[in-house]
């Protein structure tokens, strides 16, 4: 056997283009938020230590914002996980029900968003999975009226 040495970035860019490719073609959304959720977790890492600001991190400022209080970031990753699907995909507790309801096709798409947020942070929006991502979503989605409404938002909530 024969090993090789990784950067975790490499990972992290494996997962995710895995990740895209299989929810662009319809396939397994419960793979697509697991390999998501992985790769947001290297990347969350990479962009921290970059010195960038990572997608939990702009979340937890725009709560701030709206809400007026900052929530601890470990607790707010946790929650960011939950709502999409990631700790059902990877957790079952003892006191856990053995089943679960999940909007996939949606939690898949957000999964995928947050990780590619931080993706891009590091690395920009040129891979080809990236922008085959984000051209699905701005047909899907009705990418005009979304810049429209993004154009009112205040700068304090834009990301860094």
């Amino acid at each position: 056997m024969t090993k090789t040495r990784f950067h975790k970035s490499e990972i992290a860019r494996r997962q995710l283009e895995t990740a895209v490719r299989l929810f662009l073609s319809g396939m397994d959304q419960s793979s697509v938020i697991t390999l998501a959720g992985a790769s947001s977790g290297i990347l969350d890492r990479l962009v921290r230590n970059a010195g960038k600001e990572p997608f939990v991190d702009y979340a937890c400022r725009v709560h701030r914002e709206l809400i007026g209080h900052t929530p601890k970031r470990r607790s707010y990753s946790h929650h960011i996980d939950k709502r999409l699907g990631i700790i059902a995909h990877k957790h079952l507790s003892k006191d856990d029900d053995e089943t679960v309801e999940l909007d996939l096709e949606q939690m898949a798409c957000d999964a995928l968003t947050r990780a590619l947020a931080d993706y891009m942070t590091l690395y920009g929006k040129d891979e080809p999975f990236v922008k085959a991502f984000f051209n699905w979503a701005w047909e899907t989605k009705d990418g005009q009226a979304l810049m429209k409404e993004f154009e009112t938002v205040s700068d304090r909530l834009r990301p860094a």
